[in-house]
């Protein structure tokens, strides 16, 4: 195994890089636009860097600069950032060129950017994530990491006077589930600053927001900082920053952080819920050993993890120069040196395994889906999404449920939704494979067999075995005849996909297809299919497969991959001719609009002392969070009408908002609708003469139509109490589930609400009554756990002034009590 020299002194004059780089929009939020300032300053190490952020000629960059090396950044999400245009790309061949995946290991750009570095002929990537290798695993050997790091200039010991015991930062949204938890324990027990986080859109500043010198001196003053690398326990810039400004560091201890070599109890400080308060206590009465660890953690950053040690990318430059057809580089983990080493040894990257909640949410679901149990394998999806709601890979998968339980129209737009996102919002040339496939099978399911014909003809030149296989079975229902599956060509090569599905014969392909078309009432198109293919011509067309697959996707041969695509350039958004039926979709889609998010603190703990008014169940219950959240929140806040969808007092949500309710000086109106028999009368002696709570209950015929009755149950409550909205709304998706999925008149509801607390969100009901809310620009999330339960979310609408700014859990301000 050999590995670069590491003496960068050593290199007298340093090898020239062409940096494509995003134009960035100059409204981004400062903390982004530096960050992308970083990679060039960390490349001008070991790099003449050339930067490039313009629609551009590559061949007569190539020959104006005579560049050593290409690096193309690809993968940002950020829609006000430009893609470059760049023409000639498959020009000056003997110049190697690297892609440069900057975004979330799991970011909906994934596609796109397979698309984009196939098309550029780039088959090396460097990411910035520890965790990519686990959401790309079929470009696993060919991708290295390029970490997070700090600049040493301004994350360092400013000498401030540790003012601040505690400073909690950065995004609480659902996908930082460590982070929600930590802070409210920590920020209920100690004096915390907490720092408003504004998100990551362009807009114009609506808060203070610290960044830059100001931030570094802010960390630097205080005594701890809780910082986590979302629910994918990925490597991220705070872990650097806090311990490289010379504070001490708690964490959610994950296999990339160890690593790094950060090491609990000794430069740094790996807790969860169940110990960090112990943990910070003990630091706090054992002021000596606080600042050991503390001074561990500045020196193992400042040693390990400044931008002068990431030269990851010089590592590979300098040992592709000496590698030989026999050989490989590779790299034993994010923070390891490259090192070359024989393609026959077997030997390959070796990334950690991270294996977040979201990718085990996924594993867990497709073990449900693959033994059949569609339900079961919906919600572990559903509640993945929750956590992280654009994850490609949890929407194909709800795709395939839907498949498998009939419902074809529904499979259809989750399809559709992945590849509006590639085609119309990233611009790429082509959809991922195994997305296409299933968008071709959905319309065949839909009873649409010939815009499933018209859309297997397009991309001619993408080639997938998924996708393959689908075009063979649109082949033989046009030519109504047996025929083998359709050649695969030898020149083409393979196109990675980010899905993982089972590997499985042609037969057992064959059969599940079949299986979705009997479920989606497409009987016929079923029988023909296993009539016109004999199980002789399953068995050939296997062992042809057997022998060609690995052929092509090793092909390496760029002449023979672009002759299609270069005829072919990037497609232009809103060509009828060129997509197709699909694009008659694009043109009316509108693009959903970012999650804006709030400062808010909506929720305050408070010991309840209502206990006897309520049955004694309501107690067995009493510190489930959402319980304790809902009563707390009816008893405190200003409302003066609630309505509850789904009530029922076998669950705690209904008996916590009514108790709280109770409590509430305003005494105010609560109005339960239920498809359950009324067992409501104990309780209503109790509260008659302290809180009006009226009972609906809708009748049995309704669940034949049950948007109807339930809009006019609400439209009476409103008209009868003289209501114009409800101050609260409640939905228990497990009570009143297809209700509340096919009311208008409960969406509106929500959107005029103050409060919307939604119970079970895991569920399809309320999975899309979340997913609405997180996409209405006047609603905060103000708390969130996908994992309780079926899990639930409460929102609160924005006031007027409350400006643009991060999704953030507690409210800006030092706690002093």
């Amino acid at each position: 195994m050999t590995y670069p020299t590491n003496n960068i002194g050593a290199i007298h004059t340093k090898p020239r890089l062409l940096f494509f780089q995003y134009k960035y929009d100059e409204r981004l939020p400062q903390f982004l636009l530096g960050h992308s300032r970083d990679h060039v300053k960390c490349l001008s190490e070991f790099f003449d860097v050339t930067v490039i952020n313009y629609n551009c000629d590559y061949q007569y960059l190539c020959d104006k600069h005579k560049p050593d090396l290409s690096l193309f950044e690809t993968g940002s999400n950020l829609p006000t950032c430009r893609r470059l245009e760049i023409t000639n790309i498959h020009a000056c061949p003997t110049i190697p060129k690297l892609g440069f995946f900057n975004a979330d290991a799991w970011c909906e750009t994934r596609s796109g950017t397979l698309s984009e570095m196939q098309h550029w002929g780039i088959e090396t990537f460097f990411a910035i994530s520890t965790t990519a290798a686990e959401h790309a695993r079929q470009i696993a050997d060919s991708l290295f990491v390029w970490p997070n790091f700090i600049d040493a200039e301004l994350f360092r010991d400013y000498g401030e006077s540790k003012l601040i015991p505690v400073l909690l930062t950065g995004a609480t949204g659902p996908q930082y589930p460590w982070r929600r938890r930590i802070y409210k324990l920590i920020s209920d027990y100690y004096p915390s600053l907490l720092c408003p986080h504004r998100g990551y859109l362009a807009r114009s500043p609506a808060v203070q927001v610290m960044y830059g010198e100001r931030y570094a001196r802010t960390i630097n003053a205080s005594f701890v900082a809780p910082a986590c690398g979302t629910i994918a326990k990925e490597v991220v810039r705070k872990h650097f920053e806090i311990p490289g400004c010379k504070a001490c560091m708690i964490t959610e201890k994950s296999p990339g952080l160890q690593a790094a070599g950060f090491v609990d109890m000794k430069n740094c400080v790996f807790a969860d819920e169940h110990d960090v308060l112990d943990k910070v206590a003990y630091l706090f009465e054992h002021p000596e050993e606080l600042q050991a660890i503390t001074d561990a953690g500045y020196q193992l950053v400042h040693s390990r993890h400044t931008l002068k040690h990431r030269d990851q990318i010089l590592q590979w430059f300098t040992l592709s120069k000496t590698l030989t057809a026999t050989q490989r580089i590779v790299q034993a983990s994010p923070f390891a040196p490259l090192a070359i080493v024989e393609a026959s040894s077997g030997i390959g990257n070796s990334q950690i395994e991270s294996n977040g909640l979201h990718l085990l949410l996924l594993h867990e679901g497709d073990e449900q889906l693959w033994a059949g149990k569609y339900e079961a394998a919906e919600c572990l999806y559903l509640r993945c999404l929750n956590y992280m709601r654009r994850l490609p890979e949890a929407r194909l998968r709800l795709a395939l449920c839907n498949l498998y339980k009939g419902d074809a129209k529904r499979a259809n737009e989750w399809v559709f939704g992945l590849i509006q996102y590639t085609l119309a919002e990233y611009k790429a040339v082509d959809p991922d494979p195994i997305e296409w496939a299933y968008y071709i099978i959905s319309l065949l399911c839909l009873g649409k067999p010939e815009d499933a014909r018209k859309c297997a003809s397009e991309f001619p030149w993408l080639r997938h075995p998924e996708l393959e296989r689908t075009r063979w079975i649109i082949n033989i229902l046009r030519h109504k005849d047996e025929m083998a599956p359709l050649s695969h060509d030898r020149k083409g090569r393979l196109r990675h996909s980010i899905h993982q599905l089972p590997s499985r014969s042609n037969t057992e392909w064959l059969e599940q297809l079949c299986s979705m078309l009997r479920a989606c009432r497409q009987c016929q198109v079923a029988e023909r299919l296993t009539a016109h293919v004999s199980p002789q011509v399953l068995a050939a067309q296997q062992r042809e497969d057997s022998s060609s697959m690995n052929r092509q996707i090793l092909s390496t041969d760029d002449g023979d991959n672009y002759e299609t695509w270069d005829k072919k350039p990037p497609l232009p958004f809103g060509k009828m001719h060129v997509l197709g039926s699909v694009n008659r979709r694009l043109l009316y889609y509108k693009l959903r609009r970012k999650v804006r998010n709030i400062v808010s603190r909506a929720l305050r703990r408070a010991e309840t002392t209502l206990g006897h008014m309520l049955p004694s169940s309501l107690w067995e219950v009493r510190n489930h969070e959402f319980v304790q959240a809902i009563h707390d929140l009816a008893r405190e806040e200003d409302i003066r009408a609630a309505l509850i969808i789904g009530a029922t007092l076998s669950g705690g949500s209904t008996k916590a908002l009514l108790a709280g309710a109770l409590a509430n000086k305003n005494r105010p109106s609560v109005f339960c609708i239920s498809d359950s028999p009324p067992r409501f009368i104990s309780l209503h002696r109790d509260l008659s003469n302290q809180a009006a709570v009226k009972w609906y209950r809708l009748s049995p015929s309704s669940l034949e139509n049950p948007s109807a009755e339930l809009e006019q149950t609400v439209h009476k409550i409103k008209e009868d109490n003289q209501l114009d909205f409800f101050d609260l709304v409640l939905i228990d998706g497990s009570e009143l589930n297809h209700h509340v999925t096919m009311s208008h008149s409960a969406s509106k509801e929500l959107h005029a609400a103050r409060f919307v607390l939604l119970d079970d969100i895991n569920n399809v009901s309320n999975y899309e009554n979340h997913n609405g809310l997180l996409r209405d620009p006047n609603f905060v999330l103000v708390d969130h756990n996908a994992g309780l339960r079926d899990g639930y979310a409460i929102f609160k609408k924005s006031s007027p002034a409350g400006g643009q700014v991060g999704n953030v859990l507690l409210s800006s301000s030092i706690l002093t009590e």
